[in-house]
């Protein structure tokens, strides 16, 4: 089984990849970060609509609530944030896999990085 982050997630739905997406797993995070992708790409970069958000945040909204949610330990994610220099956002999905015992899935190049000593690590093209 895969735990995808939030990069993992909107790559794969771009790429039309849905069920490796209902496969996978993720954490309560990834819908308020994807959420602020929509938002980004509708309200800064002017890239889609205001009606395109909300279409494409109804599916993949879906699709996020039909993975697997893994609850981290908050110390646990905090530990390893203060450890490893990275967000608590990043070091919750990081803790889900670990704690989860899965195999971990991002396309942030820094978190790559850094998850890869501590659990099987592959980028969105890789599945």
């Amino acid at each position: 089984m895969n735990l995808l982050d939030a990069s993992a997630i909107f790559n794969l739905f771009q790429r039309g990849k849905y069920n490796e997406l209902i496969a996978g797993a993720t954490n309560q995070l990834a819908r308020y970060e994807i959420g602020n992708v929509l938002w980004k790409s509708y309200k800064i970069r002017n890239e889609i609509s205001k009606k395109e958000a909300m279409e494409l945040g109804n599916v993949i909204f879906e699709l996020i609530d039909s993975m697997e949610q893994i609850k981290p330990s908050p110390d646990s994610v905090l530990k390893l944030s203060i450890e490893d220099g990275i967000t608590f956002y990043d070091s919750s999905y990081l803790v889900s896999a670990i704690e989860s015992g899965y195999d971990f899935v991002t396309d942030d190049l820094k978190l790559y990085r850094i998850a890869s000593p501590k659990v099987i690590t592959r980028k969105s093209l890789d599945l």
